[in-house]
C-alpha cells in the first residue's frame, strides 16, 4: 500500500493468528500471554470492541458472543505481555535528548573521587583519584590533569582581595587560618592606600574567628627601624612599643616622613607581612618590610623592617589590617598565602 514519509519500520514482536468460528465456541487459546487492550480482533473483516466484544487473559481470548461459524473468519493480531520495541544501535540522535535530561543517575558509574575531563580527541575521559591534600594540576592541552601533593614548606596561594575606590572598605580581614594544613602566613601589601592623608597602619589579632579583636592596652609589642634619611623632615629612625593596643606597623608618630601619604602620585603602602605558627599555644610572631610614600615630603619612599609579638598565648585565628583613626582603605590589593605544613 502506498504511503507518505518515511517507510514505517516492522514490528517484530506482535503476532497474528486466525481461528474458524462454530457459532457456539468463546473462548480461543493464543499462542502467546496477552492483555485486552493489547490484542486486535476482525471477525469476518468487522473490528471488535476490546473490553466489550473480548476479553483476554493470559492466552485466553473470550468472546462475549460465539462468533459465526466460517472457516478462519477470526484474525487476531496482538502484543505479548511486556512487549517492547527495540531501538536499533546508534538510531537515537543528540536532537532527540532534551537539554538537561540526562540525570547523574543515569550516567555510568565510576571510580569514587575521580573526575570527568575530555581527552586530545574530545572524548570523555576520567582523572585518577587523588590524594587528601592534594591539588588538581593542569599539564596544558593535549594531557589530562593530575593531582600532585604541594611541597612541604612551600607557598600555597589563598585568596586575593582588591579593594577599589568605591569601597572606601573599613579594614582588610583574613580568618582563613587551617593549621592542618600550614604552619605560617604570608600576607603581601600592594598599593593599599588610605582614605585620609597622613595616617599609620596597624594590625590587631583574633582568637574567635573574627568576632572580636585585642585592642587591649597591652596585649601586644612591637618594634620596627625605618628609613633615616628623612629624619630632618620630622621623620625618625624607627619605633617600638612594649605594651600596646595595637601592631602598629609603621608606628603611631605624626612626623611627616613617618606617616602614609594618600595625594596625588602618593601610592599607599606595599610589602610583606609574615605570622609564624598562629595556632600555637605559645605567643605568636610576626615579622614585616614594608615600603610607603610619605606625606612630606611628598611621595617620597621610606620604609619599615620589624616585628611583633602577641604577648598572651591563644590560638590566633584571624586578623585586621586598617589604618590608624578610622581611615578607610580607598583602594588595593591583599594576596594572603600560606607555608605548607612541614
Amino acid at each position: 500500500m502506498p504511503y507518505l514519509g518515511n517507510e514505517p519500520g516492522a514490528i517484530t514482536d506482535a503476532f497474528t493468528q486466525t481461528f474458524t468460528g462454530d457459532a457456539s465456541t468463546t473462548n480461543f487459546t493464543l499462542s502467546q500471554s496477552s492483555t485486552t487492550n493489547a490484542v486486535f480482533v476482525r471477525i469476518s473483516g468487522v473490528m471488535q470492541r476490546n473490553g466489550t466484544d473480548f476479553t483476554v487473559s493470559g492466552t485466553t481470548l473470550a468472546f462475549t458472543t460465539a462468533p459465526p461459524a466460517a472457516s478462519n473468519n477470526i484474525v487476531v493480531q496482538f502484543f505479548t505481555v511486556g512487549s517492547i520495541q527495540t531501538i536499533a544501535d546508534d538510531a537515537v540522535a543528540t536532537a532527540k535528548i532534551a537539554d538537561n535530561a540526562v540525570t547523574l543517575a543515569k550516567l555510568a558509574g565510576g571510580t569514587d573521587g575521580n573526575l570527568i575531563t575530555f581527552d586530545a580527541s574530545g572524548d570523555p575521559a576520567f582523572v585518577a583519584t587523588g590524594n587528601s591534600g592534594q591539588l588538581l594540576t593542569s599539564a596544558g592541552a593535549g594531557s589530562p590533569p593530575t593531582f600532585t601533593t604541594v611541597v612541604a614548606g612551600g607557598l600555597q596561594f589563598i585568596s586575593t582581595t582588591d579593594i577599589v575606590d568605591s569601597d572606601n572598605a573599613a579594614n582588610y580581614t583574613f580568618s582563613s587560618f587551617d593549621s592542618s594544613k600550614y604552619d605560617a602566613y604570608l600576607f603581601v601589601l600592594i598599593n593599599v592606600i588610605p582614605e585620609g592623608d597622613a595616617t599609620n597602619i596597624e594590625m590587631f589579632t583574633s582568637t574567635d574567628g573574627g568576632s572580636n579583636f585585642d585592642t587591649g592596652s597591652s596585649d601586644y609589642n612591637w618594634t620596627f627601624n625605618r628609613g633615616v634619611a628623612y629624619n630632618s623632615d620630622s621623620g625618625d629612625d624607627g619605633d617600638s612599643d612594649a605594651d600596646d593596643n595595637s601592631i602598629a606597623l609603621t608606628g603611631n608618630n605624626s612626623g611627616g616622613a613617618n606617616v602614609i601619604g594618600s595625594a596625588s602620585g602618593e601610592h599607599g603602602v606595599s610589602g610583606q607581612i609574615w605570622m609564624y605558627n598562629p595556632a600555637s599555644t605559645q605567643n605568636t610572631h610576626g615579622t614585616y618590610d614594608l615600603m610607603y610614600q610619605a606625606n612630606t615630603p611628598e611621595s617620597v619612599v621610606n620604609i619599615a623592617k620589624g616585628g611583633f609579638a602577641r604577648m598572651s598565648a591563644a590560638d590566633v585565628d584571624a586578623i585586621r589590617i586598617s589604618f590608624l583613626d578610622g581611615n578607610t582603605i580607598e583602594s588595593g590589593t591583599i594576596n594572603a598565602y600560606g607555608v605548607v605544613n612541614a
